[in-house]
């Protein structure tokens, strides 16, 4: 058992972040260069509608697309775009990845606490940086880049509220900075807020239940934890009023949901989507099953070693009797069990097809997040009988993160040579659509085998939003022009699918880059 030092800081410490703020500045800089600002994608899409929508309203509630989870994010994005005098389009494509940057701020001074130590903390935020469940989400025009960093620095908080029970005043200020992140959190979305609350809730009962079977329940630490839990309620209460009387949009999502349990799965588990297959995109989005299990070592990795360190570490304090009594080093134990339990129920929920698609994802950003500090943990804390062990260990652990870094860039940015999901664009297809729009007014244009053109119209132009019609995935009967491009071409090579116009088609428009093909009349009434 590790003593508390906690070392507030070493000379190395300030370097050390910032070189992890250099890299996360660098991995910004190559998603931006990636697609050049070219590219498209549905939830950096929603973002900017809802925040042109307040900025044509300002309100909370706009007359336009009103994101149903939060408005942090949009009210955010036009405080942002008047401030800096960028456009909507250009903060959701090159803004949105160099705000990121900010997470390595609270998610070091997090896994400092959990760790006890800066060089525990440099290791976790090596750690959950070289995760592409965890990047792929912060690198778009979404929230969650601010939700992922407000629940680090409300895991900083709550570690130092524990910590400094005997100190009123530091006490008091810590829990109301803890409330004030809390209720931040929330506004930005308040599903993921309650699942992160009930969770930091389960640790702190299971925290607890470890003080009690240990015979110190009575202690004060013991007591400051027990008062915690009338913080986590407290949380949980603002999460409510949020909910269902602050933000009349956030339970509209759990009022179309019929049975009580689909709901309370919504509220506590991050549920977000209706009911799809959630393993089909193994089999579509990567063009091997040999690619999707290359690219996901570092989420296996991360979980296998983080769970048998975990099982490890309880059995022994198990056997010896001996619980910590250091409140970073329980809290961590605790929060990775109740991440752990949410990540297994979220699983069941997705099996069962009931209300989510991607729930199992979601939750592993989140629980990773506390599997890195595990990890990172252990590693600074293991003292082999050989120093030149240790050093091996070091240079060993340098090369898997190389290694591991690679692989999740490219997973996170849906590099278009392993992922069939490609969300970049050429030019002259947008450039094909303005004329189609302006030509056709009153006509839908089909473009493309997904949804990526049309996100990517939503995030620069907002043409949909000014009347003009577009169409995507199957042809629609009505739909008489389709777009054809070298990028739909090769796209639809990679999947194996046909393109849905006949072979007869007129070509109306070319520029080289795309055309435009009216489908030939086959009656009277088609023009």
């Amino acid at each position: 058992m590790k003593t508390d030092s906690r070392r507030r800081g070493s000379p190395g410490a300030t370097l050390e972040v910032a070189v992890l703020l250099t890299a996360a500045t660098l991995l910004a800089i190559f998603a931006t260069a990636r697609y050049v600002g070219r590219w498209g994608e549905n939830d950096t899409y929603a973002f900017a509608a809802s925040i042109r929508a307040i900025q044509a309203d300002p309100r909370l509630v706009p007359a336009g697309y009103v994101y149903s989870n939060g408005y942090g994010f949009p009210v955010m994005g036009v405080s942002l775009a008047y401030v800096t005098g960028l456009s909507v389009a250009h903060l959701q494509l090159f803004g949105s990845a160099f705000l990121a940057v900010w997470i390595i701020v609270p998610a070091w001074l997090a896994y400092r606490e959990l760790t006890g130590s800066g060089r525990g903390a440099t290791l976790a935020t090596v750690f959950i940086l070289v995760q592409p469940e965890f990047l792929f989400p912060i690198l778009r025009g979404t929230h969650e880049k601010f939700t992922r960093g407000l629940m680090f620095l409300c895991l900083y908080l709550f570690v130092r509220s524990v910590a400094a029970r005997l100190h009123w005043r530091r006490f008091a200020a810590l829990l109301l900075a803890f409330y004030l992140a809390i209720y931040a959190l929330v506004t930005f979305n308040n599903l993921l807020a309650t699942s992160f609350i009930v969770a930091v809730g389960l640790a702190l009962v299971g925290s607890l239940g470890v003080r009690w079977l240990g015979g110190t329940q009575s202690d004060e630490s013991a007591a400051a934890r027990r008062r915690m839990l009338y913080v986590i309620g407290v949380s949980l209460l603002l999460a409510f009023l949020f909910t269902f009387y602050t933000y009349p949009p956030a339970r509209h999502g759990l009022l179309v949901v019929e049975s009580m349990w689909n709901r309370l799965a919504m509220l506590f588990l991050e549920v977000q989507d209706v009911a799809t297959n959630p393993y089909q995109a193994v089999e579509t989005a990567w063009t091997s099953s040999s690619a999707y299990l290359l690219l996901s070592i570092p989420n296996w990795l991360l979980l296998g070693v983080s769970f048998v360190l975990w099982v490890v570490v309880t059995l022994v304090w198990w056997r010896n009797r001996s619980w910590p009594q250091v409140p970073g080093t329980l809290v961590l134990w605790s929060l990775y069990g109740a991440f752990g339990l949410l990540g297994a129920l979220s699983v069941l929920v997705d099996i069962s097809g009931a209300v989510a698609g991607n729930l199992q994802l979601r939750s592993f950003s989140t629980f990773a997040m506390v599997a890195a500090a595990l990890v990172a943990d252990r590693f600074v804390h293991w003292t082999p009988h050989r120093p030149w062990v240790l050093r091996w260990a070091y240079g060993a652990l340098a090369v898997v993160v190389a290694f591991l870094s690679i692989v999740a860039v490219i997973k996170a940015t849906n590099e278009p040579a392993l992922s069939n999901k490609w969300i970049y664009y050429a030019p002259g297809e947008l450039v094909a659509l303005d004329w189609s729009r302006r030509s056709y007014q009153d006509a839908t244009t089909w473009a493309g085998l997904d949804e990526r053109l049309r996100a990517a119209i939503g995030i620069c132009c907002a043409w949909e939003m000014e009347g003009a019609r577009f169409d995507s995935s199957d042809l629609d009967v009505g739909t008489r022009n389709a777009l054809i491009s070298d990028i739909i071409r090769a796209r639809s090579a990679r999947l194996g699918v046909d393109l849905p116009i006949p072979g007869d088609s007129l070509r109306v428009y070319d520029n080289g880059d795309a055309e435009i093909y009216h489908l030939r009349p086959r009656t009277p009434f088609q023009r």
